[in-house]
């Protein structure tokens, strides 16, 4: 009985507490200052044209060590999850890279005030895209080396590191350095993505679609001809990804506690704070 009535107060704090983004601002700065410093707008596009440099090897199959596929594998190349993940990482470096050197140009006027920043869709979306690529990247990287990976057909390529191992790095530095959060709420976003794809691989199964193989299923482990296997590989893979999320939203909360710890919900700054910010913005510009 006591067991029961913990689990609705719990249930009913969670339906009723109204989620709270993070402070747009955070999105532009990095965990170590509280403003855009230039060599973390050089950083944001370094990222961009890692990410970039990914999905051109992967679609060109360049570095490849299947012929098989460096001559059928961009016809297929948005036939897998992995090449979804690496779209959502393109977009989101490219859109965060922007937002940051946007936000970088307006703090050279004095009267910018980082606190005024809005939300808009271009912070919305980024927000959306930074949560779903991370959780994307380290399900994709676990589940390809332990559930997908077989040593006779797979060749361990500077491609297959790249699109396997690489984007996980470059992830998990990410959450290192940028000041984005990730909310545990938002796991379904990721949960819609993975959803979306099922259906899409259910539609190409049913149309004849096959992986770069010529096999009649995208992945050995998700074949439709098994409709119970396979529901039950989406189960799992549904259940693995939001423990992945939870995962990353506990390491960026502890993140947000030793970089920043009066740095929460910020939505007034100190005026003394203000004033520093404010200082420290134009000796950096200064400087470049």
């Amino acid at each position: 009985m006591v067991n029961k009535l913990w689990c609705r107060k719990i249930s009913r704090a969670w339906l009723e507490t109204k989620q709270t983004p993070p402070h747009p601002r955070l999105l532009t700065e990095s965990r170590f200052k509280t403003y855009a410093p230039w060599w973390y707008v050089y950083y944001r596009w370094f990222m961009s044209f890692g990410w970039i440099s990914i999905v051109i090897c992967s679609v060109w199959e360049i570095g490849s060590a299947d012929p098989l596929a460096s001559k059928y594998g961009s016809r297929k190349w948005f036939a897998y999850l992995t090449n979804w993940h690496l779209t959502f990482g393109v977009a989101q470096t490219i859109l965060g890279a922007t937002l940051v050197t946007r936000r970088w140009l307006h703090q050279r006027y004095p009267d910018f005030n980082p606190y005024n920043i809005k939300y808009t869709c271009l912070e919305k979306s980024y927000w959306f895209l930074y949560s779903v690529t991370a959780s994307l990247a380290i399900g994709v990287t676990v589940a390809y080396w332990i559930a997908i990976y077989d040593p006779k057909i797979h060749f361990v390529d500077s491609v297959n590191l790249m699109q396997h191992a690489l984007n996980s790095i470059l992830i998990i530095v990410d959450l290192f350095i940028c000041a984005v959060t990730i909310r545990l709420r938002c796991f379904w976003w990721t949960v819609v993505v993975i959803i979306i794809y099922l259906i899409f691989s259910v539609i190409y199964y049913s149309a004849g679609g096959l992986d770069r193989k010529g096999f009649h299923y995208i992945y050995k482990i998700l074949d439709w001809k098994k409709p119970g296997i396979s529901l039950l590989v989406s189960l799992g893979g549904i259940g693995f990804i939001i423990i992945v999320h939870c995962l990353l939203t506990g390491l960026t909360s502890c993140l947000e506690r030793i970089t920043k710890p009066s740095d929460k919900s910020i939505h007034e700054p100190p005026l003394s704070s203000a004033n520093n910010e404010q200082r420290t913005k134009v000796r950096d510009v200064e400087i470049v």
